[in-house]
């Protein structure tokens, strides 16, 4: 007897294989997700930092990195008038889906790009389910591991 193909139960036997090692792997790939949006976020406030510290020196004036809720803000502050310019702002809630928590908030950073805060600061990135990170910026403004 000449058998071309397979059988009904060969190729179900192959579909359950395959369902069960996607059940399997559509659990990892969501977690991997979710810990890549709290990384993303700690990512954007450590380069918002940064930008706040370089802004300062370029434009020779105090720069506020300002955490609101779930919004990050740069603002530049004249020196003479006083104005207040908004340079970015990032609303991190709605781009990553996270929660933020700050010890302080308001960073100043002076035209030498060196943070004016008395002690470090530490901003927490949360997300439903556990996944959680720290960022820690110490008084001069630089960030620590």
């Amino acid at each position: 007897m000449n058998r071309r193909g397979f059988s009904l139960v060969e190729l179900l036997i192959v579909v359950v294989l395959l369902g069960a090692m996607v059940s399997f792997a559509i659990p990892l790939v969501r977690r991997g997700m979710e810990a890549r949006r709290v990384s993303g976020a700690r990512i954007t406030i450590t380069t918002m930092n940064a930008k706040a510290r370089a802004i300062a020196v370029q434009r020779s004036r105090n720069v506020r990195l300002i955490v609101a809720g779930n919004e990050i803000r740069l603002v530049s502050l004249h020196p003479v008038t006083g104005a207040v310019t908004v340079i970015e702002q990032r609303d991190l809630n709605t781009v990553y889906g996270v929660t933020v928590v700050s010890t302080r908030d308001t960073l100043l950073y002076d035209p030498r790009g060196l943070g004016l805060q008395s002690s470090a600061t530490s901003i927490a990135v949360s997300r439903p389910g556990g996944y959680a990170d720290t960022v820690v910026i110490n008084s001069l403004g630089g960030v620590q591991q």
